[in-house]
């Protein structure tokens, strides 16, 4: 058996006060490539450079904006729902497929912070390398009766990783582009870069409440100011040149907008310096951490009968296991008279542990024999990773016909 896991002080540009033929050039050169930008079209190497990874974002974004987001790395915090063949990620409203998250236990409603990719499947070509090994075309028959999908029909977001999502400590940029409903309305004090009038296309669209609105961008996360001129004690930004995007400002204003595109109404700026790289917050161990695992999903399900002689047994846990720990402690058996499986010491099968949604597929070396009872033992040799161990469990069915 193997097992495997796999800047200040200039004249405003007004019609009576022209910008510089140079600042004019710069102006329309740096329009040009936001357009480009937010049109799909590849980047010049210094914006791609500073592309960013796992753009913080909501599930309402991702599905008014599906041609902006579309391969880009994103977190998102939601709830997992569906099960194990269908699984979605909700916030109460909408909804997107996801693979490689958990589907809920029960009536457990997990919130999740989860990183992936946002894939318009139908952009793709049937055989790019960067999803053929995640069935789409299997999806895409099934729940679309055809190969492969067209553009808008199948979006998913392929999951790098999930956790538990942690209530925010303070407002940021981050956190609001995260969860903006739960600041709407509220006065919170933030600190970014300046991104002009977002030439970098950091963000999908603009909010259209005057020629002053700009961009304020933190880490991997962004956010448009409305309501104030980028101009204050000190300084007076351009937001139509790329003068100024090394300059910070501390943003003091109410959160609105919507899920889909969210600002802050500015009401104080101020000229910071750029803040100190963040430490890294050593994480607390959870109490549960050292609690046994158990299986909490099978396929078949206990005491199915009539089970395909080809099909796979899955299990799901309620912890993240350790993938080598399944070796030699998976056996298989046939029950009660004649089961000579037993004798041999079991059936021959395979084992491979999907860490992602900690589903362990076994499959076995030849199909099984019909209308036959079989059991599937895991044994107590399997751990967490952190070595708590599983609760032993057994897997009962019985075989149909064919």
């Amino acid at each position: 058996m193997r097992a495997t896991s796999t800047g200040g002080g200039r004249r405003p540009i007004t019609p009576d006060h022209p910008a510089p033929r140079a600042g004019r050039w710069r102006s329309a050169v740096a329009v040009a490539v936001a357009v480009l930008s937010l049109a799909g079209f590849a980047q010049p190497a210094f914006l791609s450079a500073q592309a960013a990874r796992y753009v913080p974002t909501t599930l309402a974004a991702l599905d008014a904006y599906p041609s902006f987001f579309h391969r880009q790395p994103v977190v998102v915090r939601a709830t997992p729902e569906g099960d194990l063949q269908d699984v979605f990620i909700g916030d109460g409203e909408r909804r997107i497929r996801a693979l490689r998250v958990a589907p809920p236990v029960g009536d457990e409603r997990d919130f999740l912070e989860i990183e992936g990719t946002f894939w318009d499947v139908g952009r793709l070509q049937p055989n790019d390398p960067r999803v053929s090994d995640h069935g789409i075309a299997a999806l895409s028959e099934r729940l679309l009766n055809k190969p492969w999908p067209s553009s808008g029909e199948l979006r998913i977001l392929i999951a790098d990783d999930t956790r538990r999502a942690d209530a925010p400590d303070r407002a940021t940029i981050r956190t609001i582009a995260l969860q903006p409903a739960r600041y709407r309305g509220r006065t919170v004090t933030v600190t970014g870069r300046f991104r002009a009038r977002n030439l970098f296309g950091d963000l999908p669209e603009a909010p259209g409440n005057s020629r002053d609105d700009f961009v304020l961008r933190s880490g991997d996360a962004s956010v448009w100011i409305v309501g104030k001129e980028p101009k204050g004690d000190g300084f007076d930004f351009d937001v139509m040149a790329r003068l100024d995007t090394n300059r910070w400002l501390q943003v003091t204003g109410v959160v609105s907008g919507g899920d889909r595109l969210t600002t802050i109404e500015a009401e104080r700026l101020a000229a910071v310096e750029r803040p100190a790289p963040a430490t890294t917050r050593r994480r607390t161990p959870r109490p549960e951490q050292r609690l046994p695992a158990e299986v909490i999903f099978s396929a078949p399900t206990q005491d199915d009968i009539g089970v395909a002689l080809d099909a796979p047994v899955r299990f799901q846990f309620s912890r993240d296991m350790d993938p080598d720990s399944f070796a030699g402690n998976i056996r298989a058996v046939y029950v009660g008279a004649g089961a000579d499986a037993d004798r041999d010491g079991g059936l021959e099968l395979t084992a491979e542990y999907r860490l992602r949604n900690r589903v362990l597929n076994v499959r076995f070396a030849e199909p099984l024999l019909p209308y036959r009872p079989v059991a599937v033992t895991l044994g107590g040799g399997i751990a967490t990773v952190d070595g708590a161990a599983l609760l032993p469990f057994t897997l009962r069915f019985a075989t149909g016909g064919s």
